[in-house]
């Protein structure tokens, strides 16, 4: 018994450099990005294929850690922040989400839980929850307060991670930066894609620009608005503040 334990013991120590029968090779890649240094595994046979263990370090403190498979993100992904506290948590099944996700604030306090096997919503903070929305069906408009208001997948903190990786500070003459809230619109349809996307009132110069653009490439995950029990096309506001002392922006 003990040699059997012994063998099985060995044949765990060479993973993940041989993965079930399949020979790997580690790769250490640093990005453009100071600090930033990826870690994981890929196929000797097929060097585009991920395969194991993956981790994502930034300034030496790990942010983020998964698995792959078949090159595809599969197992259990979590995300930290540099102070090693849990954001995001979930699992993937070949690339996709799947069974039950968890994303808290930068604080570690839950924000929303999400079965995305099922699509139900088992968890959300929101502050929207007595605002009316203007629901639109075809023509006609409603100004109403949702059973559910529209959420953006992984909640209020991940929206505004997502708009800030992204959103640059524009210069105004003479190299000021401009300050200000910029207003957006636009609609956020039963499937929780959106569209329509324009100012409703901004400050002017390059800020307006800069926050259309950067609400449209950021990721299009909405869940959509509920309204007796069924999703519905919402129309939604949202302020984006620039700030003179901030690098980047900050969601209002």
């Amino acid at each position: 018994m003990k040699s059997k334990t012994t063998l099985v013991l060995l044949l765990f120590s060479w993973c993940p450099f041989l993965l079930f029968g399949k020979e790997l090779k580690k790769i250490t890649r640093e990005s453009n990005i100071p600090g930033f240094i990826e870690t994981y595994y890929i196929l000797k046979s097929d060097t585009s294929v991920r395969q194991g263990p993956y981790k994502l370090e930034v300034l030496g403190k790990l942010v983020v850690e998964g698995n792959y498979k078949a090159g595809r993100r599969d197992s259990t992904w979590i995300q930290y922040n540099l102070e090693g506290i849990v954001r995001t948590k979930g699992w993937f099944k070949m690339g996709k989400r799947a069974d039950l996700w968890e994303f808290f604030n930068d604080a570690g306090h839950l924000e929303q839980k999400i079965d995305f096997s099922t699509g139900e919503v088992l968890y959300y903070q929101t502050l929207f929850a007595k605002h009316p929305f203007r629901v639109i069906s075809g023509r006609d408009t409603l100004l109403t307060v949702l059973d559910r208001p529209p959420l953006y997948v992984g909640g209020t903190s991940r929206l505004n991670d997502d708009i800030s990786s992204e959103i640059m500070l524009p210069l105004h003459k003479a190299d000021e930066k401009v300050t200000g809230t910029v207003f957006l619109r636009f609609t956020i349809d039963s499937l929780g894609k959106t569209y329509d996307h324009h100012l409703l009132r901004g400050i002017g110069n390059a800020c307006n620009e800069e926050a259309i653009r950067v609400i449209k490439i950021i990721p299009n995950e909405w869940l959509p608005g509920i309204l007796n029990g069924k999703p519905v096309n919402v129309e939604y506001i949202l302020p984006i503040i620039f700030d003179k002392n901030t690098k980047s922006p900050e969601l209002f």
